[in-house]
């Protein structure tokens, strides 16, 4: 049997994908972690997953690569629900070349991603659609699918846009900010790399109801509220950081774009300085509505589209004059590489409501850190939580410690859950290269 990867039916440039597709090594999968009251039913799981890919068929696709350029690419081989103790690579043979994989185990579910395909909206598609069929096929109820992608409503072409697939119409009146010269940022040195790979994780549980009560007397936002209490615990560790504490969060940009519906690519990211600067004198109600004024402000429409105008030109120049990929990724990357600060926290936000939520019991977000010497946080909201999970590649203790405090000394109910780690296989799609 040979070993070389078949050859698969082109579609559109993968044009979204060039900050992951060219870069010279190969990444961790992306994976969310799905905790079940029962066990799970393996075959039910399977015809959940076929009926989550039948309503959205460009989820089984693959990447294919020709000469330089990467395409999306027709798949037409079977994907598995597989029963594994974990995620597996995904991309290579193990998966029948599919950058999506979903793999169980007892009470848990692992979804799988390369991030190179799609990005944290697109797998939300896939996991909601398996966990609504899957439920009623167990439950034999036919419950609300409240939003989630079902036979119920028809695919579109706006589920498959391309973000980065034409310029964007922006305000005649509109000048991009000047750059302004900013000190570096503080750097965490209790942060250092696993040559391993393992990531530890320090977990936190707040009451949903209680902590945005909190959030809106304070005037602001959770991904800023959740910001401002992470750098209170950095300053009280290092009282003499000799730069300002910033934390970097990501954002989907599909609204700015109009492009809502869209599995693939499309994000920024905003940055805010939560300490070591003038704003540290305000009261901290003040504070917290001048940081959502801020995080606001960069949520600028036409600064968005401009953005993706230079973005798209400048990936679709590169695959246009692509020859060879070996030769591709030897290229300088520097417009791939993202400062990601002192801290990097991604607010996922919800999960479509539905009826049968208190049967999942809990839902992690397990990926590679942020790189560089950065505390990275991965924030869900679900059955009347906010979770938080704190990955590091060291030992962290002693600052989760004090976050903990923290979050106690403003008045919040805090639950610790104990300290997990975990390790990622690497993905495979370019297997046979």
């Amino acid at each position: 049997m040979s070993n070389q990867r078949p050859h698969f039916e082109k579609k559109e440039l993968a044009l979204s994908s060039s900050p992951y597709v060219y870069l010279p090594v190969d990444i961790p999968v992306y994976t969310v972690e799905v905790s079940h009251r029962d066990e799970i039913d393996g075959d039910l799981l399977q015809r959940a997953l076929d009926q989550a890919i039948y309503r959205m068929p460009y989820l089984s696709d693959t990447l294919e690569i020709d000469h330089g350029a990467v395409y999306y690419a027709k798949n037409p081989l079977p994907m598995e629900a597989a029963y594994h103790p974990g995620p597996r690579p995904i991309g290579g043979k193990e998966t029948n070349y599919h950058l999506l994989d979903l793999t169980w185990d007892r009470n848990k579910t692992w979804f799988s991603m390369f991030h190179g395909f799609c990005d944290g909206q697109g797998i939300n598609a896939f996991l909601e659609s398996v966990l609504y069929h899957y439920y009623c096929l167990k439950d034999g109820v036919e419950y609300d699918p409240n939003g989630i992608r079902t036979e119920k409503s028809k695919e579109t072409p706006a589920e498959t846009y391309e973000p980065c697939s034409r310029q964007y119409e922006v305000s005649p009146d509109f000048k991009m900010p000047e750059k302004k010269e900013q000190p570096a940022p503080y750097h965490l040195p209790e942060i250092v790399r696993n040559p391993n790979g393992e990531v530890l994780e320090y977990g936190f549980r707040l009451p949903s109801d209680a902590f945005m009560r909190f959030v809106k007397e304070n005037g602001t936002s959770p991904a800023v509220m959740l910001s401002m209490l992470v750098g209170e615990a950095i300053k009280r560790v290092h009282p003499d950081a000799g730069a300002p504490v910033m934390v970097n969060i990501p954002v989907s940009v599909r609204r700015m774009l109009g492009c809502e519906e869209t599995f693939k690519n499309c994000s920024s990211r905003a940055v805010l300085p939560i300490s070591g600067t003038p704003l540290d004198a305000l009261p901290f109600a003040q504070r917290a509505a001048q940081l959502r004024s801020m995080l606001k402000q960069q949520m600028n429409t036409d600064l968005f589209r401009s953005i993706y105008n230079m973005l798209g030109a400048m990936y679709g120049k590169r695959m246009a004059e692509a020859t060879d990929y070996r030769e591709e990724i030897r290229k300088p990357a520097g417009f791939m590489t993202v400062c990601h600060d002192t801290f990097y926290i991604d607010y996922i936000g919800s999960m479509h409501k539905t009826a049968y939520a208190g049967q999942i019991t809990d839902v992690r977000f397990l990926c590679k850190p942020a790189a560089g010497n950065t505390l990275h946080l991965n924030v869900i909201e679900h059955n009347g939580e906010f979770r938080v999970a704190c990955l590091a590649c060291s030992d962290v203790t002693p600052l989760t410690d004090v976050m903990e405090q923290v979050i106690k000394d403003h008045g919040l109910q805090v639950q610790r859950t104990p300290q997990q780690r975990f390790g990622l296989p690497l993905t495979a799609w370019k297997e046979g290269l």
